[in-house]
């Protein structure tokens, strides 16, 4: 075997073995809130999501909007939306909903901008209609690598849900798929049949940057070592 074929199997050994390593397509999971109405996901919840390849962001501090004075990142919730009902609905078989949250940056660019879902907000007009069983959640899919779960920082009991939004320059938005579950029947707009108010949900934000994970690395790795060896063989 010559040089160049010995070359050429060791890299397409790297690069199956890297690509071997990577997570497959995981079907949606379901993160529910604490069932006793504070903040975080259950335990078992967030356990799921781990174990289908959600990323584990380091504990953090995150960032709040002031009490008073002009807020510093805005995230918009549209409310109501049109859903799905479902009297008898349960932990299995939902009621579910759709939408779109918008994030701007008001006061600042920022970088590498994640925002932090806490948990349902108790400032929600409708939080007793909702509270009564604790049965809300959030729908993800494992495979998006833009979610991730975090614990607060001297709270490792604690678990949020974030999403990578990335850089924002100030006044500009950027979009957020939501997709909503209730293990029971959602709270009906008056005079529309399937227009409902849905949960609302507490949230704060966090500049993080998150080092690459072992299999991406060694991509880069990979990918520097073939560029090394065309470049050898371009030079001969």
């Amino acid at each position: 075997m010559g040089l160049r074929e010995h070359f050429r199997g060791v890299a397409a050994g790297a690069l199956l073995a890297a690509l071997g390593a990577l997570p497959v397509a995981a079907a949606p999971l379901t993160l529910w809130i604490q069932p006793n109405g504070g903040f975080g996901f259950d335990a078992a919840s967030t356990t799921a999501a781990l174990g289908a390849g959600v990323a584990l962001l380091p504990d953090s501090s995150f960032l709040t909007n002031p009490g008073s004075g002009p807020p510093h990142v805005t995230i918009t919730t549209p409310s109501p939306i049109s859903g799905t009902s479902r009297q008898n609905a349960t932990f299995a078989n939902p009621s579910t909903g759709t939408s779109t949250w918008t994030v701007t940056a008001q006061d600042r660019a920022y970088n590498d901008l994640w925002i932090v879902i806490q948990g349902h907000d108790p400032n929600d007009a409708y939080a007793s209609y909702y509270d009564q069983n604790h049965k809300i959640g959030l729908v993800i899919d494992p495979a998006n690598p833009n979610w991730a779960v975090v614990h607060p920082s001297g709270s490792p009991a604690v678990t949020y849900l974030a999403y990578f939004v990335g850089d924002l320059a100030q006044g500009a938005s950027s979009s957020v798929p939501i997709s909503y579950a209730v293990a029971k029947a959602l709270k009906l707009v008056q005079g529309s049949p399937r227009t409902y108010w849905f949960p609302q949900y507490r949230a704060s934000f966090l500049e993080l940057t998150v080092v690459p994970e072992p299999v991406e690395l060694s991509l880069l790795v990979l990918g520097g070592t073939l560029l090394a060896i065309r470049k050898r063989r371009t030079e001969r």
